[in-house]
């Protein structure tokens, strides 16, 4: 998803430029993840009223900090806002390169979880035969030698009663 390099709209205006924080918010594993918090931190503010309380009188004060440091702010950012498209068109290159690199980003969470689980569980089932085949196999060897030797004493001791 490279960005937007095309004609101008009819007004002169360029067409809106690609967000990289959006197309990182659209990663399946990403948004995945963030729904599974957002459902996790809304079950427990529902299930505990106290922990609700404190975790509202927060947010409302994030909230509020936040409208502030965004005013102001706001010179810097009109200021710096070439550095910043810069930086966006940059960083949306490197987010294109990744996700050619690592095909798992466009995987929703569940199946990112699945293959790691059969992948470590194939790991580790190929270091338990690797360590337990070389002990059986001793001890298949110690078993076999003595019962030979028992076999043996067996047979001295018939031979002489």
């Amino acid at each position: 998803m490279a960005v937007n390099k095309g004609p101008m709209l009819l007004d002169g205006d360029l067409p809106e430029q690609e967000n990289v924080l959006q197309r990182v918010m659209q990663l399946p594993v990403v948004s995945g993840t963030c729904e599974c918090f957002q459902k996790t931190y809304a079950s427990t503010k529902e299930a505990h009223p106290l922990v609700a309380s404190v975790c509202n009188a927060y947010e409302k004060g994030v909230q509020g900090a936040s409208s502030l440091a965004a005013w102001g702010m706001e010179p810097v950012v009109r200021r710096l806002s070439t550095q910043f498209t810069a930086a966006n068109e940059l960083a949306c290159r490197g987010l294109d390169h990744l996700e050619e690199k690592i095909p798992a980003l466009q995987y929703p969470p569940e199946k990112i979880a699945s293959e790691l689980k059969d992948t470590i569980s194939s790991r580790l089932r190929s270091a338990r035969n690797s360590i337990s085949m070389p002990i059986a196999s001793t001890s298949d060897k110690v078993l076999g030698a003595t019962l030979a030797g028992c076999e043996l004493a067996w047979g001295v001791a018939r031979e002489t009663a």
